[in-house]
């Protein structure tokens, strides 16, 4: 009987979708900025994405991750996005790479660049 009960409850958790942390901050990211409150933005990253200039991004998915140790405490980790963005009365499908460090067991955003 119990062996029943983790197994349908480890069904139920794969079917609720678990984000990664690094996921989640990313769409906290995005959401704050879409309001552009750097307030709160500040708390998930050191840098600004303005809606006004870069748009808001409006979904986003996870195509590729690459992680490089910057010492033994911190993480880098190079993002690449394929984003769905409302600029200026347009949408349009654009890559988007977002770099984030891992200090202290939390990520924070660093930089980010569209690629296309």
């Amino acid at each position: 009987m119990g062996r029943c009960c983790v197994l349908l409850l480890v069904i139920l958790a794969a079917g609720c979708g678990w984000v990664p942390a690094d996921e989640q901050v990313l769409t906290t990211f995005f959401e704050q900025s879409r309001l552009y409150d750097t307030t709160r933005v500040a708390g998930v990253a050191t840098v600004v994405f303005d809606p006004r200039v870069e748009g808001v991004v409006e979904r986003f998915h996870v195509t590729g991750k690459v992680d490089r140790a910057l010492d033994s405490r911190r993480l880098q980790r190079q993002t690449t996005l394929a984003t769905h963005v409302r600029t200026r009365g347009r949408e349009l499908d654009r890559t988007l790479q977002v770099t984030m460090e891992r200090a202290e067991g939390r990520w924070k955003v660093v930089a980010f660049r569209w690629v296309s």
